[in-house]
């Protein structure tokens, strides 16, 4: 059943404004009035959601969601449960992407940074977050969102894949591997899986000797395969004993050994 806006408000109430701002227009112009009316709520609730993504990415990164209480005086069992409920989100992909604009936006001085809020006010939350890893690796914010405010989603975002893939103009080749750590990031389901992998790759520097993500990563499976592998046949040994009978290796018995023949 959908909700339409009428024309006899209770005096004072919610749809007071809108409603005489449709009234101004004729009968067989109301669905430019209902177009215009929603555009104006748009413009009008988009700045705030904007800033609860910077507010968002500050209650993350200092830990503060693990202090507040539910309504019922109950804890948030995870993060992903309290932003949910928090941003009021269906996904905690979506709430991740909230994450990553505010983690953008703190990465830009307030001066500019209110200038940004109010550019991606304009586009959208959805567009922005398209953009959101170009701008962070070029630090130009103005060109992509101005292709936000122009382009559809689909050629946004095939735009955005060229330039990170391609060498920007003026400046240096990315390290080698790189690519490969981004992918490895970009699959992670959410942000504390990513700042987990972020803080491998940076303490494997370290430890192996080389800035390589793949030469790291091969490393750390060199290191730790063994030890799963002793854990896994470990685990193999329990359950068969516990089933009582020898481990199934998938090969035939071994035919008992013949007797030496005795010296004569």
């Amino acid at each position: 059943m959908s909700v339409m806006v009428t024309d006899s408000p209770p005096p004072g109430g919610p749809w007071a404004a809108v409603a005489r701002f449709i009234a101004q227009y004729p009968t067989g112009r109301r669905a430019e009035a209902l177009h215009l009316a929603l555009q104006s709520l748009r413009d009008r609730v988009e700045p705030d959601r904007v800033l609860a993504c910077e507010l968002a990415w500050e209650m993350h990164t200092h830990g503060y969601w693990s202090l507040i209480r539910r309504s019922d005086g109950g804890a948030y069992e995870t993060e992903e449960a309290y932003f949910r409920d928090v941003l009021d989100l269906a996904s905690w992909r979506t709430a991740y992407k909230r994450l990553a604009i505010g983690r953008m936006l703190m990465g830009f001085e307030e001066a500019e940074r209110s200038q940004l809020r109010a550019a991606i006010a304009a586009v959208g939350l959805a567009k922005a977050t398209v953009v959101v890893p170009a701008i962070e690796r070029l630090r130009e914010w103005k060109p992509w969102l101005e292709w936000a405010g122009q382009l559809p989603t689909v050629a946004l975002q095939e735009k955005v894949s060229a330039a990170l893939d391609a060498l920007p103009r003026g400046r240096e080749p990315s390290p080698p591997g790189e690519r490969f750590r981004r992918t490895v990031l970009a699959a992670m389901p959410d942000i504390e899986a990513m700042e987990l992998v972020d803080r491998f790759f940076e303490v494997g520097t370290e430890v192996v000797g080389t800035p390589h993500p793949i030469g790291i990563f091969l490393a750390g499976c060199r290191e730790c395969l063994g030890a799963w592998e002793l854990q896994a046949s470990r685990w193999a040994h329990r359950s068969s004993r516990r089933a009582g009978g020898p481990r199934a290796t998938g090969r035939p018995p071994a035919r008992p050994r013949e007797p030496a023949p005795r010296r004569t």
